[in-house]
């Protein structure tokens, strides 16, 4: 594990090279209090040349209910619902308390592996203790509010096979009627 303050370059092609070089680190970007979950998604962004905005007081929750429009900028898009979380989506949570900060943490798996409604997510300052570095932890999406996807990572399904043509009368009922009518 190692501990990095400030911005470094990640190799962040797709979400698993990302998720493979950053998990164990710890990262604090802007120096305050240590490996927030802030912290870690931002690194995505300025791989990009982008900031990720929080709000007037610096929450991870207004990263979304303050600047979701300045956060969903190329490569990223923003979208609702949580049914709709793939793997490698930034996700935003709200807190449970007027003035808690929130969480925001990459899904680590597509909603529909969700059990009672809840993933395993990557991030930071989640789990047990605080200012963790990053890991993967189960976290309800109870306090779900909207999701960043890099349209970078978007994995389209391969192009399935075409099936090869076969030459008519090599079927079997072809061959059946080859035979009566010949008779």
């Amino acid at each position: 594990m190692a501990q990095y303050n400030g911005y470094v370059s990640v190799p962040h092609a797709t979400y698993d090279q990302f998720r493979n070089a950053t998990l164990g680190n710890g990262y604090n970007v802007d120096g305050y209090y240590g490996n927030q979950c802030w912290d870690f998604c931002a690194l995505l962004w300025w791989q990009y040349g982008l900031t990720l905005y929080t709000g007037t007081r610096g929450y991870a929750k207004e990263c979304w209910t303050q600047s979701r429009s300045r956060n969903a900028v190329s490569p990223f898009i923003a979208i609702e619902g949580r049914e709709n979380i793939k793997r490698g989506d930034c996700v935003v949570f709200n807190s449970s308390s007027p003035n808690g900060t929130g969480h925001i943490a990459f899904a680590d798996e597509d909603w529909s592996q969700n059990r009672n409604g809840y993933l395993y997510f990557l991030g930071q300052n989640q789990g047990q203790g605080s200012a963790n570095p990053s890991n993967i932890a189960s976290i309800g999406t109870g306090l779900f509010l909207g999701i960043f996807r890099n349209t970078d990572w978007d994995n389209t399904p391969p192009t399935p096979p075409i099936p090869p043509i076969r030459e008519k009368g090599k079927f079997p009922f072809y061959i059946i009627a080859r035979k009566r009518r010949d008779r």
